[in-house]
C-alpha cells in the first residue's frame, strides 16, 4: 500500500457505490451519541482504513448498522428501551453467524 509522509498510508479512491442510491431520499439529521459510541465507530473507521485502505465515515458506519438492523426479523418496537433493543439485535445477530473481533 503506498504511504505519505513516510508512515500513514494512502487511502485510495473507494470502488464502491455512491452514499445514495440512486431513487432513494434522505434526510440530513444530527445525532446526538457518547463519546464512548464516537470512539467505536472511531476505531471500526480506522481498522477498515489500515486492513482494506479505504476510509469510510461515522455516518456510513451508523447507516450499515441501521441497514443490518432493518434486515433482521427483529420488532425494535417492541423494546422497552436501549437496553432491550441491544439484547433483541445481538441475540438476532448471534443466530445469523456474525464475526467476532479476536
Amino acid at each position: 500500500m503506498p504511504t505519505w509522509g513516510g508512515t500513514i498510508p494512502r487511502m485510495r479512491k473507494r470502488d464502491q457505490a455512491p452514499l445514495v442510491p440512486p431513487g432513494e431520499t434522505w434526510s440530513k439529521i444530527t445525532v446526538v451519541l457518547l463519546d464512548r459510541h464516537v470512539a467505536y465507530l472511531d476505531r471500526i473507521a480506522v481498522d477498515i482504513r489500515l486492513q482494506r485502505g479505504i476510509a469510510i465515515s461515522r455516518a456510513e458506519l451508523i447507516r450499515g448498522l441501521i441497514e443490518a438492523s432493518s434486515k433482521t426479523a427483529v420488532e425494535l418496537s417492541d423494546a422497552s428501551g436501549n437496553p432491550e433493543m441491544v439484547n433483541l439485535l445481538r441475540s438476532a445477530w448471534a443466530r445469523g453467524g456474525s464475526r467476532r473481533r479476536r
